[in-house]
């Protein structure tokens, strides 16, 4: 199978090297900025420079993991943002007061979309039961589930232990050409959580998350499910799932996953690109 950038890997592909510019270049500005207000530091200075040394140790982490993502951008911006306000504390020139204002603006409008999104994860009044969760799929990694998708699988069969008539639908085609099928992992996960088989139903075409749901829906309707759904998938991604799903005419009931701590950062950030900028 080719990878196009209808898939999520593609997508990420082509954007590695712009990804990787912009970050050398903030890192390239920081580190200018710094070295002309060195020898004049105040303690003023210090708070913004220890927060970015945590966004600089994000981004270093993620590169040398090879994991390059759009989400790497902002962080690389707020590197560049507080390199600017403390060098804008101790010299006040334009060119870091540009930089700390580019900083400051990334920082206030990722948040405004963070608050929008947790919203997202809690389960609004007078819709509380469905006989379907819909589990979104994520990256395998060797035949087995990545650690983004794993607690998505374990956050499922909770649901399923509350709920155990409830039937659930896998949904994830082949994103790695290199590896099995997202559904076909996900369903022998489930399998072998103790999950009946016959109460799995297997989506495994689906390239995005807007397939994700109008495959289900189908799925949905050929089982006489009815139209309203939980819907299973990390915490960062639930707004835009259930955006897609009223999309696909399904009314939805989150139920969500955490993200891992080692990602989680870099995850929400590209998130709120993915839903400002894409699909």
């Amino acid at each position: 199978m080719a990878e196009t950038t209808h898939t999520i890997m593609g997508t990420e592909r082509l954007w590695r090297m712009p990804v990787l510019a912009i970050t050398i270049a903030c890192t390239i500005g920081s580190i200018t900025l710094l070295a002309r207000a060195w020898g004049h530091f105040v303690p003023l200075a210090a708070a913004p420079v220890a927060c970015m040394a945590i966004c600089a140790a994000i981004v270093a982490f993620h590169i040398v993991r090879r994991e390059i993502s759009v989400g790497l951008i902002p962080l690389s911006l707020f590197v560049l943002g507080f390199a600017g306000a403390a060098s804008e504390l101790v010299d006040h020139s334009m060119w870091a007061l540009a930089c700390a204002v580019v900083g400051a603006a990334m920082f206030v409008f990722l948040h405004v979309w963070f608050v929008r999104m947790a919203a997202a994860t809690f389960v609004a009044d007078g819709v509380s039961q469905a006989p379907v969760a819909i589990i979104l799929g994520c990256a395998v990694r060797h035949g087995m589930p990545s650690y983004t998708l794993k607690l998505r699988l374990d956050a499922a069969v909770r649901l399923w232990r509350d709920h155990p008539d409830l039937r659930l639908i896998v949904t994830g085609g082949i994103s790695d050409p290199s590896e099995p099928g997202e559904a076909d992992v996900m369903a022998a996960y489930l399998a072998d959580a103790g999950i009946p088989a016959q109460q799995i139903i297997v989506e495994d075409r689906a390239l995005n998350t807007e397939e994700n749901f109008s495959r289900s829906i189908e799925l949905m309707e050929d089982a006489d499910l009815g139209g309203t759904a939980w819907i299973v998938t990390s915490d960062y991604h639930m707004w835009r799932a259930r955006r897609l799903a009223r999309e696909a005419g399904i009314r939805t009931i989150p139920f969500a996953a955490p993200t891992p701590f080692s990602t989680r950062s870099v995850q929400w950030c590209r998130e709120v690109l993915v839903i400002c900028f894409g699909r």
